[in-house]
């Protein structure tokens, strides 16, 4: 029995009875806004009859309007029996036929064990093969709930000591899973220290200094977290790539989620001097500038922001300029151009239907 335990993640949240909480990532439960949430996990099976448990840990990150409440139950029979009806507790729990008074009610049948606001509990007086949990979260707020953990010993040092100070559920025994406590987690932790490595599954706060390592200022708050994140795995071949048009057309990918268009000055030259396209912030810039075309429309911080994280990637003496490309005209339903009408320039319009242009119209501004 020494070190078994249960790590709940998605497959078992996948197959639990969830309201009002929403799986967002592996072992991870979003908590809405609704004034209660409730969580039924399906048993977890020992495949031992009698069995001990130990500890029932947990994260969960809420406000201090709200209040958690665990129900634990251990059993060696999933199957109950009210008055006269014969019902399976796993299906009961996680389904969605029996109402919230009603699963509290065989919950407590069952003889379930009921905490508030603790999310380190002791189980040493619960066995049974199977073992159900209720998590229910009440209060006006938002959080998380995450990192469910169950330890089937529950302490480190109890089988090291003569069998006389054994006894299970005392006053020695609790006293040792303190300490078995501050074991337990400080292992966790050490184990999780290459997650704090990945880039898949490193905290938010780690992102800006490991953006950092690479070279790269990730700051200001204008990038999402998942765009930080694919910066940081993709930092070492953006960096490999700096100065070209490739780097620059994949950074905004990542940051605006669509491509753009890049003009190099040195490559419409000649046709700013021949007047054949006329943009002020082309004619003016030098043989080195770059300009970006877009089409999202950015704040001026956003802006500002966008131009930092590109002078990053550029060659030194060269300059971004952001232009916004105009939306393009619209035309409706039932419209008729005639094989000699043009259109002058692209500019936002909407026509309503059964509007019909007659020959030789011209749309311009």
């Amino acid at each position: 029995m020494a070190g078994i335990n249960y790590s709940v993640k998605n497959n078992r949240l996948k197959k639990s009875g969830l309201y009002g909480m929403d799986i967002a990532g592996p072992g991870v439960l979003n908590l809405s806004r609704d004034m209660e949430r409730h969580l039924y996990l399906p048993a977890i099976d020992s495949a031992e009859e009698n069995a001990s448990w130990g500890r029932l840990s947990f994260n969960c990150d809420i406000t201090e309007n709200m209040v958690s409440y665990v129900y634990v139950l251990a059993t060696d029979d999933c199957i109950i029996n009210d008055g006269d009806r014969t019902l399976d507790l796993n299906k009961l729990l996680t389904g969605d036929e029996a109402s919230e008074s009603e699963k509290k009610h065989f919950l407590d049948f069952a003889g379930a064990k009921r905490i508030v606001d603790k999310d380190d509990i002791l189980l040493y007086d619960l066995t049974g093969r199977y073992f159900f949990i209720c998590i229910d979260i009440v209060g006006e707020g938002t959080g998380k709930l995450s990192d469910i953990r169950i330890d089937r010993h529950g302490d480190n040092f109890m089988d090291t000591f003569p069998s006389i100070y054994r006894e299970r559920d005392g006053f020695f025994h609790r006293f040792l899973s303190v300490f078995s406590t501050i074991y337990n987690d400080f292992e966790r932790e050490i184990d999780d220290l290459p997650k704090l490595l990945d880039s898949d599954t490193a905290p938010p706060e780690m992102l800006l200094a490991y953006g950092r390592w690479l070279g790269l200022d990730l700051s200001g708050d204008f990038l999402s977290e998942e765009t930080m994140r694919t910066f940081v795995r993709e930092g070492y071949r953006l960096n490999r790539m700096k100065g070209t048009r490739a780097c620059l057309e994949r950074v905004l990918e990542i940051v605006l989620g669509e491509k753009v268009i890049i003009l190099e000055q040195n490559t419409i030259r000649s046709y700013l001097e021949e007047g054949e396209i006329s943009i002020g912030t082309l004619e003016d810039s030098s043989i080195y500038d770059v300009n970006v075309l877009i089409k999202k429309k950015l704040s001026d911080t956003d802006r500002h922001q966008l131009l930092h994280l590109l002078r990053q990637f550029v060659p030194l003496r060269s300059r971004i300029h952001l232009i916004r490309l105009k939306d393009s005209g619209v035309l409706d339903t039932d419209i008729y151009l005639d094989m000699n009408a043009v259109l002058a320039e692209e500019s936002y319009g909407v026509f309503d239907e059964d509007m019909e242009m007659d020959d030789d119209i011209i749309l311009d501004e």
